[in-house]
């Protein structure tokens, strides 16, 4: 369904739809999508250093079973690069949102602008430029499904703007639809992966006890009958 709205409010909407609860931020980036996600509820922490909220988002991701959210300006992307490196090797599902000087900007020698790409190639499993509008709903869905499908791991997204806010101010029309709530199986352990169940599931638990059922009193086992089958629980003689 396609609604009209601004970037703010889009980015803050998506954030929702896939289960987001908490956002760990380093001032100042994307405010107008800090102000809209009051009206979603979704809980907005400052932290005192850009790797602080990344290990902030790696925890939460781990308790919870939902993506982390952590996010940075441009000036402390290469901070926020630095604190990915255990929710990689975790295997932890946390969402980096950094600022970016839009293109008139770059190559100019801006303060502490450099390509964020290579610092988030080896502790990322996925990093994607947001340059217009109509980017926004795709790569947040891409993602929050890198993150959270196969191996989880961090993902990265670089939005336009020194604090990521080139792209919040116009209003669009979008589609608002979302394929699934993001979450794990579970909660994560230290390791990163959710934890399996290894009981067999009751489908084939009562075939094979069906079949032991016709087999145990009709074929001899070790050269004699079973007093008791263990798999079907019926006595014989």
């Amino acid at each position: 369904m396609a609604e009209k709205m601004k970037g703010s409010r889009l980015i803050a909407h998506l954030l929702k739809a896939h289960g987001v609860t908490h956002v760990f931020f380093m001032d100042a980036v994307l405010r107008r999508a800090l102000a809209e996600m009051e009206d979603f509820g979704i809980t907005r922490i400052l932290g005192h250093s850009e790797k602080a909220v990344a290990y902030m988002a790696d925890g939460y991701a781990r308790v919870s079973g939902r993506p982390g959210v952590c996010m940075a300006q441009s000036v402390g992307a290469a901070n926020l690069a630095s604190g990915m490196q255990d929710p990689y090797l975790g295997h932890s599902p946390v969402i980096a949102l950094t600022g970016r000087h839009v293109a008139p900007f770059q190559y100019r020698n801006a303060y502490q602008e450099v390509d964020h790409g290579p610092l988030y190639a080896a502790v990322t499993k996925f990093h994607g430029r947001i340059d217009a509008q109509e980017q926004i709903p795709l790569l947040f869905r891409a993602a929050f499904r890198e993150a959270t499908t196969g191996t989880p791991r961090p993902v990265h997204l670089d939005v336009a703007g020194f604090t990521g806010d080139a792209l919040t101010v116009t209003e669009g029309t979008f589609d608002l639809t979302v394929a699934r709530r993001s979450r794990t199986r579970g909660r994560c352990n230290q390791g990163g992966q959710a934890p399996r169940n290894r009981r067999r599931p009751r489908r084939d638990r009562c075939r094979r006890r069906r079949r032991a059922r016709a087999l145990c009193g009709t074929y001899p086992v070790a050269g004699r009958r079973h007093a008791r089958c263990e798999a079907c629980d019926v006595r014989r003689p």
